[in-house]
């Protein structure tokens, strides 16, 4: 076994095969989110943009309207304070306004801001065009069943941490 691969089966072996095998694909998942998100960071860093702040943009932009900011918080598994924390440093930017929710003054809306669209436009070819070089070692088919799979994946995950967010609440 080489070296590079060594990690994935670390405190494996008494473990049954099918078990084993989810352990190393959670590693390999991690490893592999890490070094995407490294390459995420590199190509914003020239804007002053990190991943967090721009997974966080995209959680905004998603949503059908502002949300408030315990909304995003939920659709990332994030805690409200951090989402707080990197709205303010966007605020900052002029990626976003934060407002006041009219029917609920404890509560914040994230809205994006004319300069949030201009840059994504400008953005987006050159990050596409990185995404499907850093993807390249994957065919088409093998890109839609990863993708299937993964989705599936985190949505049973959210559903999990939605479902342990609602208990707490009864509580």
């Amino acid at each position: 076994m080489s070296t590079n691969t060594h990690w994935l089966d670390l405190g494996l072996e008494a473990l049954p095969e099918p078990r084993a095998e989810r352990v190393r694909l959670f590693r390999v998942l991690l490893a592999a989110a890490t070094q995407l998100r490294g390459r995420l960071d590199r190509e914003l860093a020239p804007s002053g943009l990190t991943s967090p702040q721009a997974t966080l943009l995209h959680a905004i932009e998603v949503q059908p309207q502002a949300p408030t900011m315990s909304v995003v918080a939920r659709a990332l598994g994030m805690t409200h304070q951090n989402v707080k924390q990197i709205a303010l440093v966007l605020e900052r930017k002029g990626f976003i306004e934060i407002a006041v929710d009219p029917l609920d003054r404890r509560a914040r809306r994230l809205h994006l801001t004319p300069h949030h669209h201009r840059f994504w436009q400008q953005r987006n070819p050159g990050d596409f065009s990185s995404v499907e070089a850093w993807t390249s070692v994957l065919s088409d088919s093998e890109v839609r069943t990863a993708v299937r799979l993964l989705s599936k994946l985190r949505d049973e995950l959210r559903g999990e941490g939605l479902a342990q967010e609602q208990e707490q609440e009864q509580e």
